[in-house]
């Protein structure tokens, strides 16, 4: 076993989230738990140990896009059984409503379709209030409408140009964007709403020979697939009435983790009064997609998200009044990562009290040639540390004396710049 799957697995056996489990699943009603003294990747270890003692879907609220992305990128290093979605709002800044960006929209896409084609569960979804407050598209409508593809079956080229153009798809010469198909001889380029990269559909006759996902800026193939879904816009192609807020697609079971519950209210009040602002000049606006999304004012009031949230288990990682009563406190007592400013001498003394507290030491990094300089700094000072090396990145570092584990990050060790890197889902 990994080390990194050694520290997974040591969570899922860890005494405090057992006992947030056991009194989730015990209890006959929605739980509050406050977990306080969570730090750094400490809560994503948390959230995926609950996941191995049996509670498979969260969804986690955190403060802002970028808390969010680095939660992310985070657990999708850490989760390797399956991707992490990150669901953000449809625009190309946050409470700013004036353009909509279309990466934002295909990563909204991406989430729900997982969420509509998952029937196991097991799903992680990592967003934020501005997200939360716009509507998505009912999955049962996105499974009805949803275009699957087959090698060995017909396709007709009528046919299907007639439904893509329906869906909201435009024909190109060759595809580049979300939204485009091309047909040339036997070959049909489909770039699908749902999907970071488009599909080549090559057909003998009218019978589907091969179906390859390429990129569309090389037009090299990326892997060799036998079926696809396309699904349409959720953007523009489904009415207000046929959307519902994103915790109406999770099933009854999914545990909400809230960042800060007061700053998300500040912030969805924030949403719906510049929401309710530019809609007031609805009629002005010139692109189709925007007109789609205010006129028929596809966002969720703030209580109405409160509503939907209180309808299942929560764990709060802060204390709010707006809360009321919790069932269930637990301090996980976690302490963030030294500043070294740089110092090896500070990080093997530090390294060292560990060891002699018989605390674990991880050091984790995206990069084996870092480990290797760890391993070789150590060496010229001519000292002895024990650390378990493991080549994937997290945000942030923690200390655990409970669980008797600390972990460092490189990019806080050399007081490096860490920026987040979200892989696609496809």
């Amino acid at each position: 076993m990994d080390n990194l799957q050694r520290l997974i697995e040591a969570y899922g056996g860890d005494t405090r989230l057992r006992e947030i489990s056991d009194f989730i699943t015990k209890s006959k009603q929605a739980s509050r738990i406050l977990s306080t003294g969570l730090v750094g990747a400490q809560e994503c270890f948390a959230l995926l140990g609950l996941q191995q003692l049996g509670i498979q879907n969260h969804v986690f609220i955190a403060l802002d896009k970028e808390d969010a992305a680095y939660l992310q990128n985070s657990l999708d290093n850490l989760n390797t059984e399956r991707p992490v979605s990150l669901f953000p709002d449809s625009f190309k800044r946050p409470l700013q409503y004036d353009q909509i960006d279309a990466h934002n929209v295909l990563q909204r896409t991406e989430a729900i379709n997982r969420l509509s084609l998952n029937a196991k569960g097991g799903e992680i979804v990592i967003t934020y209030p501005e997200a939360i407050f716009e509507k998505v598209v009912d999955p049962q409508l996105i499974r009805d409408k949803r275009i699957d593809i087959e090698v060995g079956e017909s396709l007709d080229f009528e046919t299907i140009t007639e439904v893509l153009v329906e869906y909201g798809f435009d024909r190109v010469d060759f595809v580049y964007e979300p939204g485009q198909f091309a047909i040339r001889g036997g070959i049909v380029d489909i770039f699908s709403y749902g999907n970071e990269y488009p599909y080549r559909i090559e057909l003998f006759d009218d019978e589907i020979e091969s179906i390859r996902m390429f990129n569309p800026g090389t037009q090299l193939s990326i892997r060799t697939i036998s079926k696809v879904a396309i699904i349409p816009n959720i953007t523009g192609q489904f009415s207000s009435d046929e959307k519902v807020p994103l915790f109406e697609v999770f099933p009854e079971d999914t545990l909400v983790w809230i960042r800060d519950t007061d700053h998300m209210l500040d912030r969805l009040q924030a949403c719906f009064d510049k929401a309710e602002k530019f809609a007031e000049d609805i009629e002005i606006l010139e692109r189709s997609e925007l007109r789609e999304i205010f006129k028929d004012r596809a966002f969720i009031y703030p209580q109405e998200v409160l509503n939907h949230i209180d309808q299942r288990s929560i764990v709060f990682l802060t204390r709010s009044e707006a809360v009321g009563q919790y069932d269930k406190t637990i301090d996980f007592g976690g302490k963030p990562q030294p500043n070294f400013n740089r110092s090896f001498e500070l990080l093997i003394e530090d390294l060292q009290a560990n060891e002699a507290a018989e605390i674990e030491n991880y050091i984790f990094t995206d990069s084996a040639k870092q480990i290797e300089r760890f391993y070789s700094i150590f060496e010229d000072l001519e000292v002895k540390v024990k650390f378990n090396a493991i080549t994937k990145a997290i945000h942030k570092g923690f200390k655990d004396e409970h669980r008797k584990v600390a972990c460092y990050t490189d990019h806080e060790v050399f007081q490096r710049f860490h920026r987040y890197q979200c892989r696609p889902l496809s």
